[in-house]
């Protein structure tokens, strides 16, 4: 069974998600696969606001917020998380490397390589020559990558998934699609297998 995970890296709780994603698969025998999509093109065209900016005025929720993320960390054992210093970053070039990595077949280690570089080791991935310049460290073809984002085709394939993503009912990151049924949030991990 294939499950649909939207994915942004600017998202934090995408990449608690994306730490907790093999042993899922592999307790729930699925296969989850990545959609790459621009979280800033999905809230621009839902007119939603990330969680930061929509709840500033809330009373209590922004501290909730962080209680629930540790309560994940803690339940998941996930302890390398740390808040990026350069956040908010522009995810573009990120996730136009996305798809470039999946036409050079390194998807899953690039995938693994940006999480832990944006949520572990507090690199600003925003930066095209530093994004280029860490991916190669890691052992990725960092140039072919970058060259690649400028692709048209790479490009019109990240608006075709924000905008595929958006007719599917999703509003914002992380967000699951199993049988053409919206699961947001990282909570959704414990509900989808109720659906399976």
């Amino acid at each position: 069974m294939k499950i649909t995970f939207i994915y942004d890296i600017a998202s934090p709780n995408a990449y608690l998600c994306h730490r907790v994603i093999p042993e899922f698969e592999k307790k729930h025998n699925v296969e989850i696969e990545y959609l790459p999509c621009l979280l800033g093109g999905i809230f621009k065209l839902t007119n939603n606001q990330p969680p930061w900016m929509a709840f500033a005025e809330i009373t209590n929720k922004s501290g909730y917020m962080n209680i629930e993320m540790d309560r994940f960390m803690r339940f998941h054992k996930i302890s390398e998380f740390k808040l990026n210093p350069h956040f908010p970053i522009n995810t573009v070039t990120i996730q136009r490397g996305l798809l470039a990595a999946k036409k050079l077949d390194c998807e899953k280690e690039y995938i693994d390589v940006v999480a832990k570089g944006m949520w572990e080791e507090e690199v600003n991935l925003g930066d095209k020559e530093i994004l280029e310049e860490f991916l190669t460290k890691k052992s990725l073809p960092g140039k072919d990558i970058l060259e690649l984002t400028s692709d048209d085709q790479i490009k019109q394939q990240l608006i075709e998934n924000t905008q595929k993503a958006v007719d599917a009912g999703v509003f914002g990151v992380p967000t699951f699609i199993l049988n053409e049924e919206v699961f947001f949030g990282k909570e959704a991990l414990r509900e989808i297998p109720d659906f399976l």
